[in-house]
């Protein structure tokens, strides 16, 4: 697999299926050795996530700004959730009083079967997301714009009750905020990411922030801490420095004739 130019990474996940498969196999009697554990899978390569720094982030929301999923964008950025999520998300799991919302669903489109409902990919996926006042009011902006479209398109609204929707009210797929936001770094010229960077953009935001990698990481809905270190490592060490820096004035004004 290595010589057909597929990545360590997933020839390594590859290898444990199989090892795992395997191993069931003998439990089972139906082999007397499991030969995967003769094999030395490659090392995982960890790839540096693209990101934007955070002058590029608040240009972009400023050139998104009047586009179509404008209030999208600002959310994911805003909440760190998975464009699945998002488009999976509906009101009956929103509460703008207690100002949170639950990620209990997702919507993804599956090849030959079109948009289907699902629930989040790990047990630390489904997840409650504390909102900020700006996420609130972003919310109640977009409610009162469904109020609005409902009226004007009358018996062809369809209520689904999901958050982001088409102007009729038809749930939104996944692959036309990935094609509508590249239209959109395209357009400006900014540099290449993903709709998924915005998820990047929120964690970003958050370590800059001095916010715990823990906080981030329960956010996110990562399975484990050691999957936001991996993946955001790279805006650690200025955060370490600040750490160090901390410590040092903390002492020096905790020292004896200062």
């Amino acid at each position: 697999m290595l010589e057909r130019s597929l990545s360590n990474n997933t020839v390594l996940h590859l290898h444990r299926v199989l090892r795992e498969a395997l191993g069931h196999a003998v439990k089972w009697g139906i082999i007397a050795r499991n030969v995967a554990d003769a094999t030395s899978p490659p090392k995982k390569q960890q790839k540096q996530m693209e990101m934007w720094d955070v002058p590029t982030i608040v240009d972009f929301l400023e050139l998104s700004h009047g586009t179509r999923f404008a209030h999208i964008h600002e959310f994911a950025v805003l909440t760190g959730l998975r464009r699945s999520e998002i488009c999976g998300l509906k009101w009956e799991s929103v509460d703008l009083d207690a100002g949170c919302l639950s990620v209990v669903a997702t919507l993804q489109r599956i090849k030959g079967h079109g948009l289907l409902t699902g629930t989040p990919k790990t047990k630390s996926s489904r997840r409650t997301v504390d909102l900020a006042p700006e996420t609130i009011d972003l919310l109640r902006i977009i409610r009162g714009g469904q109020m609005a479209q409902q009226l004007e398109y009358g018996s062809v609204w369809q209520n689904t009750g999901y958050v982001f929707t088409d102007i009729d009210g038809s749930p939104l797929a996944p692959d036309m905020l990935t094609k509508n936001f590249c239209g959109l770094v395209r357009e400006h010229g900014l540099p290449q990411l993903t709709f998924h960077g915005l998820r990047h953009a929120f964690a970003t935001l958050g370590l800059k922030a001095g916010i715990s990698p823990k906080v981030v990481s329960e956010a996110l809905g990562h399975s484990n801490i050691g999957i936001t270190l991996d993946t955001y490592s790279h805006v650690l060490p200025n955060m370490q420095t600040e750490l160090s820096k901390a410590v040092a004035n903390l002492l020096k004004r905790q020292s004896p004739g200062t």
